[in-house]
């Protein structure tokens, strides 16, 4: 109690002593002084690190606080920001400093919201402007399917000698996850297995990928399991040996036609032979029974053309027996160069008179034998536009129109020289 009272005492005589220390002008004084201190330090910190600006781009803008059962089903655009502060803040800033956010906590249904941008910067950094200020989201609600089909997808282009009999998936069935309206879009989970390379049943673990009813991937999705064990009964028989067509009286097409390419098998060139290893190593490919197309001016398409097996070792047998092969044929094109073709000035500004140099040009030109056999000089038009040029000196492209069925290869030169002017006006002789 003695201690408190000393206390109290002690107090009050240092405020006593303080007291004429805090007149008003003692004050006053005090208040100045220390603005003024703080305008120095104001000024030499300006001089010394004055502000500046910059715009940072590309800042991702994050949702905070959406409630557990909805999700984001938009894509979050990137905002600019532009800032403001001493130039060694703004200089040393990365962009991963700055925080862009929209508050989402408001949202209680799936739709389509607007929201604005916050922008949480270092301190002592000042926001200017956020471009966009606002962005659009799109929610939707987080829903759970079971039972999704898992289906096993098996490559389109299996060689023909490796037969599948059977495929098993385990987990048959799976769990997915993510926004209603894709959940929804889900109709199986597939399971893609490669075969390339397999000559026995094999096991494999692969990804499950969801698709819709016209096997188009739907994003967003999460499968539980992610993975499943794929069990795959396969047979190989044989081996595989390509079929090449044989063509006969290609020499006699009709006049004006020739083969546009090898003939080809489709929808695959390859069979499969069977039989003792050794007669197998013998046969490097296979060949159809010849295909006549004397006198053909057409593309065609045989079906059911025999394969050639007179020549296979004992023992050997082919499957299929027969294929299917595409012969094209097109028009023999020829190519044809003619000079001395004379060149036309065309457009010509009236009262000017032309000189073209060269006056003629070589014309490189190509088509169908018969086409060109039928082209006249006429036929051709080979032309520089003047577009009613002034007097003048003028380098100008040549262009050149042929007939249908005549394409254009080549002009040399492919620009003339054109000189326009102005002939002078005779002078009127004195009559005696």
């Amino acid at each position: 109690m003695a201690r408190l009272v000393r206390t109290r005492e002690l107090l009050r005589h240092g405020w006593d002593n303080l007291k004429p220390a805090l007149r008003r002008e003692n004050v006053a004084r005090f208040v100045i002084a220390l603005v003024l201190a703080f305008g120095l330090w104001a000024w030499v910190e300006a001089s010394n690190d004055p502000e500046v600006q910059r715009t940072i781009s590309n800042i991702p803008v994050i949702p905070q606080d959406l409630p557990d059962d909805l999700v984001i089903v938009s894509d979050l655009p990137t905002v600019t920001v532009r800032i403001q502060g001493a130039q060694s803040r703004v200089q040393a800033l990365e962009s991963g400093a700055i925080q862009a956010t929209v508050d989402l906590h408001d949202v209680e249904a799936p739709g389509i919201y607007t929201r604005r941008v916050r922008i949480r910067l270092p301190s002592r950094l000042r926001t200017l402007e956020v471009i966009p200020p606002d962005v659009t989201i799109q929610v939707d609600r987080r829903v759970e399917r079971s039972g999704v089909p898992v289906v096993v997808v098996l490559p389109t282009d299996l060689p023909p000698n490796v037969h599948v009999l059977s495929t098993r998936a385990d987990p048959s069935t799976v769990v997915i996850r993510g926004p209603e309206r894709r959940v929804e879009a889900v109709a199986r989970v597939t399971a893609p297995v490669e075969v390339s390379g397999r000559n026995e049943s094999f096991q494999d673990t692969v990804s499950l990928v969801p698709v819709d009813s016209n096997g188009i991937v739907v994003p967003g999705i999460v499968i539980e399991p992610s993975t499943a064990t794929v069990a795959v009964d396969l047979r190989v028989r044989g081996q595989v040996r390509r079929v090449i067509p044989t063509v006969v009286g290609a020499d006699r097409l009709a006049p004006g036609y020739e083969l546009a390419g090898p003939p080809t098998v489709f929808p695959t060139d390859e069979v499969v032979v069977e039989g003792p290893e050794s007669a197998l190593a013998a046969i490097p490919y296979l060949t159809t029974t010849p295909i006549d197309v004397s006198g053909w001016s057409e593309p065609r398409i045989l079906w059911d053309v025999p394969l050639d097996t007179s020549r296979l070792p004992a023992g050997v047998t082919v499957d299929p027996k027969t294929v299917n092969v595409s012969v094209q044929i097109r028009r023999t094109e020829e190519t044809r160069t003619l000079q001395g073709i004379p060149v036309t000035a065309l457009n010509i500004r009236p009262g000017t008179v032309v000189e073209l140099s060269p006056a003629t040009v070589e014309l490189e030109i190509s088509g169908s034998s018969a086409v060109l056999q039928q082209l006249q000089p006429s036929d051709i038009l080979v032309f520089v536009d003047l577009e009613n040029a002034d007097a003048g000196i003028y380098q100008l492209p040549v262009r050149v129109t042929l007939p249908a069925g005549v394409q254009y290869q080549r002009v040399v030169p492919e620009i003339v020289q054109v000189t326009v002017r102005t002939p002078a006006t005779p002078v009127p002789t004195a009559t005696p």
